[in-house]
């Protein structure tokens, strides 16, 4: 009857009393583990939500500082319109808000301000972005002259001269920029799409060779190396690089004109003509496809048809020489000589009006003069 002395019973009592207290032990660590964890998340959590409220405030903060600022320097300026430090100040804070504005603080910047030169580089961009070519030239000459071996600088000139049609200025700017160390494939198409806007085909292709170089798959570069080979003679390349063209970008009417143009010279009319269409069928309204197709037309002795192609643009492209030309072939062809030879006599005004028009070196020999005296 004396439990106490059975082996067993004294053996299972010690081992439960020795696991319970193991037994929690654990589970409290366990427990504090896991509120551990969940403080922490709550803290992350509070302190991720606190960063964006922080910033916002941060953000909102340096609005209204800069925002009492611009009051403070327009106040400034009515009474001391002459300061140029708080002309050059407010032009910078108030360039991306109110670029007219800031254009005009910029220009009251004179030598004598440190900061001259970073004023006229501020009204470059500034004219450059709003499609003011004349302030935008006026700085950049300055610029130009002021930091020769700057490459940026030869290179806005050289696109907004391009953007003018001053191909031959442009071809300067652009060459000095290479010079400088501008030998991206940018910087040689850029000499490219100068020497095709000033006609001298057979000089594009070693910039082009240089694009295609650096980017093999360029479609810009090969659809100008079509048009420099097919206006050097090189129909072969000229082919090549069309239909490469094409196959890339199958609604490029640039490619199939081109092909229409090959295939004329070839003698390939018909080919031509269904080369043109199908470009015209993408975009009825193609100045450049309509002339070729007129030109096709009136080479087939089909007047009529070249005529009706061509009189509905002349409200809009009676200016064009190229059009009127055509337009005057077209017209005589069909038996309309009256209209023809008015025709005539409007080409022949445009011709003079056009040698009447400074030459780019005129243009640029006005503009020096006009920076040298600011």
């Amino acid at each position: 009857m004396n439990h106490l002395t059975d082996p067993e019973n004294m053996t299972n009592a010690f081992a439960q009393q020795k696991r319970n207290p193991f037994f929690s032990s654990g589970s409290l660590i366990l427990a504090g583990g896991c509120i551990v964890l969940l403080l922490f998340l709550l803290l992350q959590g509070e302190s991720g939500y606190s960063r964006p409220d922080q910033s916002a405030v941060s953000e909102q903060e340096s609005r209204q500082s800069e925002k009492a600022k611009r009051k403070e320097l327009i106040a400034y300026l009515q009474e001391y319109p002459d300061d140029e430090f708080a002309h050059f100040q407010l032009g910078e804070l108030i360039q991306d808000r109110a670029p007219y504005q800031a254009l005009e603080n910029f220009s009251h910047v004179t030598e004598r301000h440190p900061r001259y030169y970073e004023a006229v580089e501020a009204i470059a961009e500034i004219a450059l972005e709003q499609g003011l070519d004349d302030r935008a030239t006026a700085a950049l000459i300055i610029l130009v002259r002021e930091f020769p071996e700057e490459r940026r600088f030869q290179k806005s000139m050289a696109e907004l001269l391009l953007q003018q049609g001053k191909s031959n200025r442009a071809l300067r700017y652009a060459r000095r920029n290479i010079a400088l160390g501008g030998e991206q494939a940018e910087d040689y198409l850029l000499v490219a799409e100068i020497l095709k806007q000033a006609g001298r085909t057979i000089e594009m292709t070693g910039p082009l060779k240089q694009v295609l170089y650096q980017e093999p798959g360029l479609f810009e570069a090969h659809l100008n190396l079509a048009y420099a080979a097919l206006y050097s003679g090189d129909l072969e390349t000229a082919t090549r690089e069309a239909k490469w063209c094409l196959a890339e970008k199958p609604e490029s009417t640039t490619a199939l004109r081109y092909l229409a143009l090959i295939n004329r010279n070839q003698g390939n009319i018909e080919q031509s003509i269904s080369y043109i269409d199908q470009a015209l069928g993408i975009d009825p309204q193609d100045l450049e496809g309509l002339l070729l197709k007129a030109d096709l037309l009136i080479y087939q002795r089909k007047g009529e048809q070249a005529y009706a192609l061509l009189k509905p643009l002349y409200a809009t492209q009676q200016t064009d020489r190229r059009y009127v030309t055509a337009l005057a072939r077209a017209a005589g062809l069909a038996g309309k000589r009256e209209e023809a030879h008015e025709l005539q006599q409007l080409n022949q005004r445009l011709i003079k009006e056009e040698d009447l028009r400074p030459s780019s070196l005129q243009s640029e020999s006005v503009q020096k003069t006009q920076a040298g005296r600011k």
